[in-house]
């Protein structure tokens, strides 16, 4: 039975990368994907579903519901306002067509260093990137990729982040956020700097391919506004509430949970945004806000579905044999790279990095630790191999970005295979041969 439910773990989590990547929707494929698992490993097939699939599935909508709501009603403000298209045009006219792609890299780095989650990022940056891009003539199959490379790579790279994962490695490691500081330094200059380079060539290139900026459906409003000549409102005006979201998060991040200091910051930020930017919103403040509310709920089932299924993944036959096979490996290689290999299989699994983490934290950490490694270097080595294969085209984030930019996942996937794959294990492994040769 375990020989058939290890076969069939692997055989589900191969469907639903196979249907998300051809375009099925992520909810329907995550159902296919359990349900073979459920079969295969021999589980009680309603209490599974019931207790497991769905309760999960609920547990994760209840938990980002407001969060996910308050942050698109917000982009919902910011777009028909026109604050952003009054961000796009400054930034813009300061970076110019070749950096487009550049600025809103950066624009999401600082947003996630800031502790605003990357689920929420998309929100925030779409409506100034959406002009931005049509400006430059880019296309959109790019965005899904530098929304996650900035708001997660950039972000889990750079000393002193505030993400999870990394959180939960320190504590476990018993080290800080800024540990292995001249390593992270180096990756840090190496992944700005792919980072960059990758999505500036990118654009150009396909460009030159015929593959430009496309709007989609729910781009009309910041198009015809873009377009009509309307009055914007004043840069300094348009960014107020950005600024008044970084800085409440900073001064609530000691008196409140991370997600509800984040809720509460950008409420703020578009209570903000209606009274100082009211003279652009007059009349229809209220639909904005709805409209906003309800067009996040989609997103957010499509997350918490295949949240579901990693949950599902997590009690079947076949995960113990890849844990087993992880601690196996621990022993039979330079320990920073079986450690590399160790988490990324089960980032890969579950589909989340910080899901891929904890489980290593809870079931290999002290073998590792046991083997007399450096604390700092595995810490910085595990923060960025986590990002490996967590973002498969299953991958929770990635595909609700994908839905919220109006972009296909086979489109635009390639991208971000290059860029939240191999650009993270690259990373890890230089951090390998960094803590080898005792460069930490």
């Amino acid at each position: 039975m375990e020989a058939i439910g290890v076969i069939g773990m692997v055989v589900a989590i191969a469907a639903l990368v196979y249907l998300t990547f051809k375009g099925m929707n992520g909810f329907v494929a995550s159902l296919i994907a359990t349900v073979i698992i459920i079969v295969t490993s021999g589980l009680s097939f309603w209490d599974t579903l019931v207790n497991t699939y769905a309760a999960s599935l609920g547990g994760i909508f209840a938990s980002y519901l407001f969060m996910f709501c308050v942050a698109s009603a917000y982009s919902e403000l910011m777009k028909q306002s026109g604050a952003a298209e009054s961000i796009a045009n400054f930034f813009f006219n300061i970076f110019g067509v070749k950096a487009s792609c550049a600025a809103t890299l950066i624009i999401s780095f600082l947003l996630a260093y800031n502790g605003i989650n990357a689920f929420i990022i998309i929100f925030a940056i779409y409506p100034v990137a959406v002009p931005m891009f049509r400006k430059a003539n880019i296309s959109k199959n790019l965005m899904p990729a530098i929304f996650l490379y900035g708001s997660v790579v950039l972000n889990v790279v750079t000393p002193g982040s505030p993400s999870m994962l990394c959180i939960a490695l320190s504590e476990k490691l018993g080290t800080s956020t800024f540990s292995a500081p001249v390593m992270a330094g180096i990756i840090l200059i190496l992944a700005f700097g792919i980072g960059i380079v990758y999505f500036t060539w990118s654009a150009k290139s396909l460009r030159a391919k015929g593959d430009a900026f496309v709007a989609s459906e729910s781009d009309a409003d910041l198009i015809a506004g873009s377009t009509s000549g309307k009055e914007l409102p004043p840069f300094y005006l348009a960014i107020l509430p950005y600024i008044a979201i970084i800085v409440l998060k900073l001064v609530l991040a000691n008196s409140m949970s991370s997600s509800d200091s984040v809720c509460t910051s950008i409420l703020v930020g578009a209570v903000v945004l209606v009274i100082t930017n009211y003279k652009y919103l007059k009349g229809h403040v209220v639909k904005d806000f709805t409209s906003g509310w309800l067009s996040s709920i989609n997103a957010l089932l499509l997350t918490a579905a295949l949240m579901g299924f990693a949950s599902v993944v997590n009690i079947s036959v076949g995960f113990q044999y890849f844990i087993d096979f992880a601690m196996t490996m621990a022993t039979k290689m330079n320990p920073y790279l079986s450690a590399v290999v160790c988490i990324n299989v089960f980032s890969g699994v579950t589909g989340a990095s910080l899901s891929g983490t904890q489980i290593f934290c809870s079931t290999l950490m002290d073998q590792f630790v046991g083997l007399g490694v450096n604390t700092q270097a595995l810490y910085k080595i595990l923060s960025v191999a986590s990002m490996g294969l967590d973002t498969l085209p299953h991958c929770p984030t990635f595909v609700m970005m994908a839905a919220v930019c109006g972009v296909t996942t086979k489109a635009s996937y390639k991208h971000v295979l290059m860029m939240t794959v191999i650009t993270p294990i690259v990373l890890a492994l230089v951090g390998v041969v960094l803590a080898t040769i005792g460069i930490v």
